[in-house]
């Protein structure tokens, strides 16, 4: 009777011990996610602040330089005129439009970390109306007219594929 019992607590003993491996394994797999979770996030939060700079920088480059720039239509060094604006509308793949390449694009300054330097392009949409607070009146022109522009910064972060696109729209008094 007693051999019986030796042979039945040693598989109990190793059955605990498979359930204990079965959990440390699903600890370790549930850590390596959150690792690289984390490790996503940290990157995205790189690429989203290089695009950021880049989209300053863009700001910076219109206020010392956007008097003497030209604006054209094929995008040449990162100076757009609007798809909608431009005398002969293209008509480009859904991929393509925004109607530029980013290859045309202006450089940002170096921002350390990431994979690939910063591009943006500028888009000059207009003359604006009136500033805000003030009402259009026939005959009448606006007090301050502007001229508004749209900017669009793509940025990469530690990895290739992490890219952040941002887009604001800028004005000059």
């Amino acid at each position: 009777m007693r051999a019986a019992q030796r042979g039945l607590s040693l598989i109990t003993t190793l059955l605990f011990m498979v359930a204990a491996l079965m959990l440390g394994v699903s600890v370790l797999s549930v850590n390596v996610m959150q690792e690289r979770t984390i490790g996503n996030t940290k990157d995205r939060d790189l690429a989203l602040q290089a695009a950021e700079a880049a989209l300053r920088e863009a700001e910076r480059d219109l206020v010392t330089n956007g008097s003497g720039f030209t604006f054209k239509d094929d995008c040449e060094s990162g100076l757009c005129t609007p798809p909608s604006q431009r005398a002969v509308p293209s008509s480009l793949p859904v991929d393509q439009a925004a109607g530029f390449s980013w290859d045309s694009g202006r450089l940002a300054p170096a921002f350390p970390g990431v994979n690939a330097q910063a591009r943006y392009v500028i888009e000059k949409v207009g003359n604006l109306g009136a500033p805000s607070g003030e009402s259009m009146k026939l005959g009448v022109a606006p007090g301050a007219t502007g001229t508004g522009y749209r900017i669009t910064a793509r940025a990469f972060g530690a990895r290739e594929e992490t890219v952040v696109i941002l887009q604001s729209m800028y004005t000059v008094r």
